[in-house]
C-alpha cells in the first residue's frame, strides 16, 4: 500500500519541542496576540480617553463658570462670586433672614389691614358665613342686620360725632330769651313794639346768646356727622331675606365706612370741633364692591341728609352731580381740581361744555357718567393677593392742615389718594345753618382714594358667589 502525499506532522514531537522551548512559545504567542488584538485595545483606549479629555475639559469650564457666577440676593445688586459651600451657606443664612423678615411684614400688614374687624356670626352654631343652611337662613340674617346696625350706630362715638343745634330747638331758647330779656332788661311786656335802639340791643343780645349756644355745642363734639351719611343699608325684615353674599358685602362695606372713620378720628385726636383738622363729614360714598351696586355719586344720594350743612354754592351747572348751598341736602359738585376730571369721569378727559379740569368726553358736554369713579394713577387693580375698592369722602377742614390730614389717611391703613377737590367755604353761611367752625380758616375738600383690602384674611369666610364675582378660586 502506498502512503498519502502531503504534510507529515508528529503532533508528539511539536508537543515535545514546546515543552523544551517553552519560552520561546510564550514569545511567539504574545507577538501573535499583539499583532491581532492591539489595535482593537488602542482603539478603545483612545475613546476612552477622549471621553476621559472630554469630561475634564466640562468640569474646567464648569469651574470657571462658578468663579464668574452671577449671584442674586434679593434687595441687594447683583455681583459675580466663586460659588462653594461657604458661598451656599451664608447665602442660605441671608435668604432664611429675608423670608423671616417677609414673613414678618405679612403678619404686620395683615394685622394693620384687619385691624379688629370680625365676621358676624362666623362661628357656630350661629354660623352664617359662609354657607349658611335653609334653617339658618331663616333667622340669622335678621339678627346679622340688627348687630351689623349696631356696628354702624358704635362708629359715631368713635369720632365723637354730633350734629349742630336743632333749628327748632334753638328758636324756642331764643324766644324764650327775648322774652326774657324785654321783661327784665327792657322793663317792657314781650308783645310790646319796641324803638330802634330798642330793637338794636335786643338783636344783639340774641346774636351773643345763639353764638354762644353754637360753641357750647361744637365744644362738646370732636365732629358734625349726621349717622344719616353712613348710609347703613336698607333691610325690610317683612320680606324675604337677602341672600348670604349680599349680607357679606354689607358687612364689607361696613368694614371700609369703619376705616374711613378710623382714619378721621386718629386724625382728629379727640379734639372739639373748633381745634380738630377735620370738622365736618358732609357724605361717604364706596364703590366697586363685589354683588352690591356702589354709591350714586349724583343728586340723588342725598349727601348730608339729615345733618345736612353748609356746601359752598356753585355758580354754574355741573349735571347730574346736584351743587348749590344749603343745610342738609345737595353736594357740591365733582372732583375736578389740578388732577383732571371730575369725579364719575375719567381723570384728564376732554370738556366740552363744562368747567375747566372736567371729565368726560365732547357727546357728553363735559358731563361725566354718573355713578362712576375716576381712574387711578397708581396702576393698581384687583388681583389674587388683594382687592381695590374706592372710596370718596367730603368734608370741611382747616385748610391750613391739610397736609397733616392726607397724611393721616396714608399712614391709618392702605389708602391711597387718588383725586381730590378744594373749595373755599364762608363760615357765616356755614354759622347760618348752625355748624361753627372756629377760629380757623376752613375749606371743603373732596377726597378720593383706593382702599386696599388683603385676601388673606377677607376670603376666610366669603360666599361663594363673591368669591365668583371676584374670580377667586378654591384651589389652594
Amino acid at each position: 500500500m502506498s502512503k498519502k502525499k502531503g504534510l507529515d506532522i508528529d503532533v508528539q514531537k511539536i508537543l515535545a519541542w514546546c515543552k523544551t522551548n517553552i519560552v520561546l512559545v510564550i514569545l511567539i504567542l504574545v507577538s501573535v496576540g499583539a499583532i491581532v488584538g492591539l489595535p482593537q485595545l488602542g482603539a478603545g483606549w483612545t475613546q476612552e480617553l477622549e471621553d476621559s479629555l472630554s469630561e475634564r475639559a466640562k468640569n474646567f469650564k464648569t469651574m470657571d463658570d462658578l468663579m464668574k457666577t452671577q449671584v442674586e440676593v434679593p434687595g441687594m445688586a447683583p455681583a459675580k462670586a466663586t460659588v462653594n459651600q461657604a458661598l451656599l451657606d451664608e447665602y442660605i443664612a441671608i435668604t432664611s433672614s429675608l423670608r423671616g423678615d417677609a414673613e414678618l411684614v405679612v403678619t404686620e400688614a395683615t394685622a394693620m389691614n384687619r385691624k379688629n374687624y370680625e365676621v358676624l356670626f362666623s362661628e357656630a352654631p350661629d354660623k352664617l358665613f359662609p354657607a349658611p343652611n335653609d334653617d339658618q337662613m331663616q333667622t340669622l340674617p335678621q339678627k346679622f342686620y340688627v348687630e351689623l346696625q349696631g356696628e354702624y350706630s358704635s362708629l359715631l362715638p368713635l369720632v365723637h360725632a354730633g350734629s349742630p343745634i336743632d333749628n327748632a330747638e334753638l328758636a324756642s331758647y331764643l324766644e324764650d330769651e327775648r322774652v326774657r330779656f324785654m321783661e327784665v332788661n327792657l322793663s317792657t311786656r314781650h308783645d310790646t313794639q319796641l324803638t330802634k335802639e330798642q330793637r338794636k340791643s335786643l338783636e344783639e343780645h340774641l346774636s351773643k346768646l345763639r353764638m354762644a349756644r353754637l360753641r357750647a355745642n361744637a365744644e362738646d363734639i370732636s365732629i358734625y356727622l349726621d349717622a344719616a351719611a353712613l348710609r347703613v343699608p336698607a333691610f325690610d325684615t317683612t320680606k324675604k331675606s337677602p341672600p348670604v353674599e349680599h349680607l357679606f358685602a354689607w358687612q364689607w362695606r361696613y368694614w371700609v365706612m369703619a376705616d374711613t372713620l378710623g382714619a378721621v378720628a386718629v386724625i382728629n385726636e379727640a379734639q372739639s370741633v373748633l381745634t380738630a383738622p377735620i370738622k365736618h363729614v358732609v357724605s361717604i360714598s364706596i364703590a366697586e364692591l363685589p354683588i352690591i351696586p356702589g354709591d350714586v355719586f349724583d343728586d340723588t344720594d342725598n349727601r348730608g341728609s339729615g345733618g345736612g350743612g353748609y356746601i359752598p354754592p356753585d355758580d354754574g351747572d355741573w349735571g347730574d352731580f346736584g351743587g348749590g348751598s344749603g343745610s342738609g341736602g345737595g353736594d357740591s359738585g365733582p372732583i375736578g381740581g389740578p388732577i383732571g376730571g371730575p369725579i364719575g369721569g375719567p381723570i384728564g378727559g376732554g370738556d366740552a361744555g363744562g368747567r375747566p379740569g372736567g371729565g368726560g368726553s365732547g357727546d357728553s358736554g363735559g358731563k361725566p357718567e354718573p355713578g362712576a369713579m375716576p381712574d387711578s394713577f397708581s396702576g393698581r387693580a384687583t388681583n389674587p393677593m388683594y382687592d381695590v375698592l374706592k372710596v370718596r369722602l367730603q368734608c370741611i377742614c382747616d385748610t391750613q392742615r391739610i397736609p397733616e390730614i392726607l397724611d393721616g389717611f396714608a399712614q391709618y391703613n392702605f389708602l391711597t389718594i387718588i383725586d381730590l377737590d378744594l373749595r373755599p367755604v364762608d363760615k357765616f353761611d356755614a354759622l347760618a345753618s348752625g355748624f361753627d367752625y372756629g377760629p380757623a380758616f376752613v375749606s371743603q375738600l373732596t377726597l378720593v382714594f383706593e382702599s386696599i383690602w388683603l385676601r388673606s384674611w377677607t376670603t376666610e369666610f366669603m360666599p361663594e358667589a363673591v368669591k365668583k364675582a371676584l374670580s377667586i378660586s378654591n384651589e389652594k
